[in-house]
This record gives C-alpha cells, structure tokens and sequence, in this order.
C-alpha cells in the first residue's frame, strides 16, 4: 500500500457503501481540502493515512473521513474478519469496553437472541479478535480494534445550522470532528461558540488557502463501534493489496 489511499467508491469486498459525489462548489472544496491535507501529511513507517469520501456509517454520509494508522497492526491479518459484519462489530465493541463478559450477558445485555450472540462470538474467535480467558471473552489484542486517529470533515458553504448537525452526528465514530466552509470573512461569531461548546473544530478556505480556525475537542477511540468499522475497512483493503506497508 502507498503512504496515502483514498477510498470514494463503493465496494462490495471491503464492506463500504458510499455515496455518489454531486458536482458544485461543495464537493470542489472538498476536493481541495483532499489534496491540501495529502499534501501536508508527513508518512513516517508507524503512520499512515487513509481517505474515506462519504462512506456510510450508520445512517449518515460523513463528506471526508481522515485516517491515520499504524501499518504494522495489519501483518498479521486473519482473512476470516472480512465475514465480520454490523452486527458482530457491536458484539466486539461490548466485549471491548466490558474488559471480559460471559455469553449470558452479552444476551441479556444488548437483547440479542442466544444464537445470533453465539455465531457473532464464533466468527470473532475465528478472526482471532477475542480470546476466552477465567469463562469471560475477552478482545486479544486492543491494537487490533483501533487507529490512531479518525477525523471526520464536514464541508458546508453558509449553512451553519446544517453543518452543525452533521458534525455532531460524526462524533459519534471520529475522534476529532470538524466542518470546513469558504469564506472571504470570518465566519459569525455565535456559530464559532456553538462549536467550541460541542467540541466541534472549524477549517475555513479563503484566499490565502485553508486554515484552522478553531480546533476540536479530541475523544479516545474507538467512540462506539462505528469507529471499528474503519478499522476494518483499512486492514481489509491492506491486505487485498497483498502486504501491509
């Protein structure tokens, strides 16, 4: 793999769904927002990054999700993790924050029914994801699960209100979440303290180029099990490419 892969089209081997791209003044700042961020990543043999262009997450179409990661966590991948479904990464994200749990309560817990929870666990322990340890599952390896950082970059021209939105909707998987809009001013001031109060950072394009005007609150991942699905979908394309570098 190159030190930067972009992902925009949907794909049935890595498990993305993406949305079809709409030509206008949006998607050409997102497209120049893309190239500014390729251009200012400095690689190193721990990090590397991975683009995502309006995957689907959930219900919601995130415009840019930025990823970086560690391409050793990849050698070792097992095949069997590209049968991990949905489903299967909520059991894994339970039994990643509950540090060990028994089948009974992964049940009793998430409302699952005992068949489904039990085929989850065998696809899991097959994937080499989770061990059995003192009649608990427990996850292996926690590397195994996360990245070093998810950003999610919503692009909005004027429409505060709605980038607001989204914005909030993406902390719900990234661990820092921005908007990003044109503008030859600055931008009001009440939108500015609504986003500080959320967490939320903002990238502005105006003449001179892109720039941060206000940073994001930054949240330890994996936020939910949404966030695990990124992973995933790295160490799968990595490993149809045939080595982790």
């Amino acid at each position: 793999m190159n030190d930067i892969f972009e992902i925009s089209e949907s794909n049935k081997k890595l498990g993305i769904i993406t949305r079809r791209n709409t030509n206008g003044e949006e998607f050409e700042l997102v497209k120049n927002f893309i190239d500014y961020r390729k251009e200012i990543f400095r690689p190193t043999s721990t990090k590397k990054l991975a683009i995502f262009i309006e995957p689907k997450i959930n219900l919601s179409y995130p415009d840019i999700v930025f990823v970086e990661y560690n391409p050793n966590n990849y050698e070792q991948w097992n095949k069997s993790r590209f049968k991990i479904g949905s489903a299967d990464l909520k059991i894994l994200y339970h039994i990643y924050v509950s540090n060990g749990i028994d089948a009974t309560n992964i049940v009793t817990q998430l409302g699952y029914n005992w068949k489904d929870v039990m085929l989850s666990v065998e696809k899991l322990y097959d994937s080499d994801l989770i061990i059995r340890k003192s009649q608990k599952w427990c996850v292996k390896n926690k590397k195994s699960l996360t990245v070093k950082k998810i950003e999610a970059v919503e692009a909005k021209i004027s429409k505060w209100d709605e980038v607001f939105q989204q914005a909030i909707i993406n902390r719900n998987f990234a661990s820092e979440s921005y908007a990003l809009s044109k503008r030859t001013i600055n931008p009001p001031k009440n939108a500015l303290d609504r986003f500080n109060e959320f967490g939320i950072g903002l990238y502005i394009q105006n003449n001179d180029g892109f720039k941060m005007m206000q940073e994001a609150k930054k949240t330890l991942i994996p936020v939910s099990f949404n966030s695990i699905y990124f992973n995933e979908w790295i160490g799968r394309a990595i490993s149809l490419a045939g080595r982790a570098v």
